[in-house]
């Protein structure tokens, strides 16, 4: 089972630990944003391999609209 988002298909939900999931990133992803949220005061924050403001705010576009559709799969 992948954790790829095939936009604007489906997207797929997990609940594997942080480090399973960024080590199938790893595998898979060649661009990347990771957004979660700290361990010590839960503020939201983002890590991404992609320089250009514009294709990250293109990217989490995407996600925003499948998600809006409903097209998520639990593993």
């Amino acid at each position: 089972m992948s954790n790829i988002i095939p936009f604007p298909h489906r997207m797929k939900r997990t609940e594997k630990p942080v480090p399973k999931v960024c080590e199938l990133a790893a595998d898979q992803f060649e661009k990347i944003i990771i957004l979660g949220t700290h361990k010590n005061d839960s503020l939201i924050q983002m890590i991404t391999t992609i320089k250009d403001p514009a294709e990250i705010l293109w990217h989490l576009e995407s996600a925003k609209i499948t998600l809006l559709h409903g097209f998520e799969e639990d593993e």
